[in-house]
């Protein structure tokens, strides 16, 4: 069964079951979190994976995280230190894999 995801440009992608299309990107607040939940981002060139995820997306590159330091959330200015970055990704289903990026 098909589920309707807006991406962060405002589009519309199909998300489905673990085993059909993934979402091409994501946003806390904005994906549903039942698809959240059953995914993870990963960083193409060592394959780990990205935690703390805010936003991703695959095709542009981008991924908008919290900043973590020995398991902690990094407060800065009494707010939590966000991280945007470029580099290869790739949003995965969760498979297997107990833990997922959110």
């Amino acid at each position: 069964m098909a589920e309707d995801v807006t991406n962060d440009t405002g589009d519309h992608a199909e998300a489905m079951s673990d085993d059909g299309a993934l979402p091409r990107s994501v946003r806390m607040g904005e994906t549903p979190t039942d698809i959240l939940a059953r995914i993870r981002v990963v960083d193409v060139e060592t394959g780990e994976r990205i935690d703390k995820v805010i936003a991703a997306d695959a095709e542009a590159g981008t991924v908008t995280r919290y900043a973590v330091e020995n398991g902690a959330l990094v407060l800065e200015n009494d707010r939590f230190k966000v991280i945007e970055e470029s580099r290869a990704i790739a949003i995965e289903w969760l498979g297997t894999k107990r833990k997922n990026s959110f």
